[in-house]
């Protein structure tokens, strides 16, 4: 069994048109046939031609492995075939003018000059090969009926020929345009985007740097064609070596963070996302990076580790929570007070200690008096984690920056000493 498959979009195009032309060509032979007597068989083989032929025509397209191709091969039979009719017709003027204007027209917006002489070559040899097999007989003329009915056919397919590829023409300057502007606002994006996107070729050179890149680095050294090596920091090329290298042979992204070499001031940290790409020959001959300079936060994680190390020696329990409240850090002596190792607190937000407190309007006041001056000192209930409460001394302290806000809160929390006191004269 046949399968049929949609045909390529060069046989869909011209199915119509090639149905149309073949039907309205059975009518100019009718009225050849009435104005000249011709024989009926003519009549018999016209139907299997101009009715039946354009049918499977299009069906071989979509039964070939090739459809395009096949369509292409449909073309050139459409040609021959049409040659033997004009020869077979005596070369009638009008007729045969328009077999080879639609042969020809066919073929031009098929394939250009190309497919045009082919197409043109193709009728003139089968003509002349059928005319040398029935011997040479021309008659031209033809009565006014059927050059009248050639005249319009050969208005009515060039028309339709014309609005076909004036669609067609005009589907593909949208899609430019579309293409155009997408090209237009990705390029706007990424030359306007914090974070810094670039290609690079298989060697580590760049194919293109956003603008982003010149803000930081030199602009000689960010040119199409320079090393993007020799912008990270050299501890960090054998990491960033290693980098590229694991992209372009396990063709699947890859993250890592690099110290690269600014043009104004000191080494910025970038993290940097990469993806091979392959070019059209399915070659992974490049990478594209998108890198997010994260030099504050790493600056702050190097703070916080300085501030735990330090903090680590403190009888007194340490807390630091970040500007929303969420548990970044606590100390040994916090973890010995509550009976909470650090990984069951860290990640959680203040608010979850609200439990701990004597009431909700206690907390309350703790966050208003640390808004209003930076900080609040007094006592609660702190439930351990074996279920133990028991009573504390703390301080909060509000961490602000340059313009004012909050980015961290310190709780420093102590057992009360009167509490122990008591404990152990009972």
């Amino acid at each position: 069994m046949l399968a049929l498959r949609p045909a390529h979009r060069l046989a869909q195009v011209n199915y119509a048109p090639r149905v149309f032309a073949f039907a309205f060509s059975l009518l100019v032979l009718q009225a050849l046939m009435i104005e000249r007597g011709l024989s009926a068989w003519l009549l018999f083989f016209g139907v299997l031609q101009f009715l039946v032929y354009p049918h499977l025509a299009y069906l071989h397209a979509r039964v070939a492995p090739d459809s395009r191709r096949a369509e292409l091969r449909n073309l050139a039979a459409d040609s021959m075939m049409l040659g033997i009719w004009a020869a077979q017709l005596h070369f009638a003027l009008w007729p045969s003018c328009g077999l080879f204007a639609a042969v020809c027209l066919n073929n031009a917006t098929t394939g250009g000059l190309k497919r045009f002489g082919c197409g043109a070559a193709l009728f003139a040899g089968a003509a002349a090969a059928w005319g040398a097999v029935l011997g040479y007989s021309f008659e031209p003329q033809t009565g006014p009926l059927v050059s009248g009915l050639c005249l319009a056919g050969i208005v009515a397919y060039t028309s339709w020929i014309g609005t076909i590829v004036y669609r067609q023409n005009k589907h593909l300057i949208r899609a430019r345009d579309a293409v155009r502007s997408s090209e237009e606002q990705s390029r706007f994006i990424a030359e306007h985007a914090g974070d810094f996107v670039a290609v690079l070729d298989a060697n580590a050179r760049f194919l293109y740097a956003s603008a982003s890149h010149r803000v930081h680095f030199a602009g000689e050294a960010v040119r199409e064609g320079g090393d993007w090596l020799a912008l990270v920091h050299p501890d960090d090329r054998e990491r960033a070596r290693n980098f590229l290298r694991y992209m372009t042979t396990s063709r699947s992204g890859e993250r890592v963070g690099l110290r690269m070499l600014s043009a104004h001031g000191p080494s910025r940290v970038l993290e940097c996302d990469g993806n091979p790409a392959s070019d059209h020959r399915g070659n992974g001959e490049t990478v594209i990076l998108v890198c997010r300079d994260v030099t504050a936060r790493a600056r702050a994680e190097i703070d916080l580790l300085l501030a735990a190390h330090a903090f680590d020696g403190l009888s007194d329990g340490v807390l630091i929570s970040d500007g929303s409240g969420r548990v970044e850090y606590v100390n040994k002596a916090y973890a010995d007070l509550t009976g909470y190792e650090p990984g069951e607190v860290v990640g959680r937000t203040v608010n979850d200690l609200r439990s701990a407190l004597q009431s909700g309007q206690l907390f309350e006041e703790i966050w208003r008096a640390v808004g209003r001056t930076g900080s609040w000192h007094g006592q609660f209930k702190e439930p351990r984690k074996d279920g133990r409460v028991v009573s504390v001394r703390a301080s909060v302290s509000a961490v602000r920056n340059k313009n004012g806000a909050a980015t961290h809160y310190v709780w420093v929390i102590a057992s009360d000493t009167r509490e122990h006191a008591a404990a152990r004269s009972a």
